[in-house]
């Protein structure tokens, strides 16, 4: 197993149809934050809402991944320190809920979610032993999905291949998807 956290848009492999990703909180979040001295300027994650209708892409999801958007949204509004930097665009994020809601979830199993608890239960540094972050695991592994992005230190860093997913940073899959033409 190859332990590189960062990914190499280069190394990605995919059938050429249809890209089944499943995508982080932190990665999701950040397209709907603002920069108050900057509220003009989206974050470059917010290409991501273009590809929803797309033929070519699934943003996979499961019940428990949108109730950590959800959490994430809370956290974020409800911390002083960030909210005096920056702007979170609700409307905006209860729009992309619903439209992520279109296609029907993953059902992910019991087994494969205790396999990905067991998994990141196994890191080496105690920081990265975030059980929550298992639901993304499990949901890419019974998804079918080819690729997991994240930026979270505790899914980089189980290396960059978990049950045949691929488990990029930002750069990395904004990589694969100008690669695959998804975005310019």
């Amino acid at each position: 197993m190859n332990s590189s956290p960062q990914g190499d848009p280069e190394t990605i492999q995919a059938p050429p149809d249809v890209l089944r990703v499943v995508i982080d909180a932190n990665i999701t979040l950040a397209m709907f934050l603002a920069r108050r001295d900057r509220p003009l300027t989206a974050s470059s994650k917010r290409v991501l809402l273009s590809l929803l209708p797309s033929a070519n892409f699934r943003w996979l999801w499961s019940p428990d991944i949108i109730a950590d958007y959800e959490r994430g949204a809370l956290a974020i509004e409800n911390d002083a320190r960030i909210q005096r930097k920056a702007v979170f665009d609700r409307i905006g994020f209860r729009l992309f809920l619903a439209a992520l809601r279109l296609p029907p979830p993953v059902e992910v199993s019991a087994t494969t979610l205790r396999a990905a608890r067991r998994r990141i239960d196994q890191a080496t540094r105690e920081r990265d032993r975030d059980l929550d972050d298992a639901i993304y695991l499990a949901c890419a592994v019974d998804g079918d999905a080819q690729l997991l992005t994240s930026q979270d230190s505790d899914l980089l860093n189980l290396g960059s291949i978990y049950e045949d997913v691929q488990i990029v940073n930002w750069p990395a899959f904004a990589g694969e998807l100008r690669n695959r033409q998804l975005l310019k």
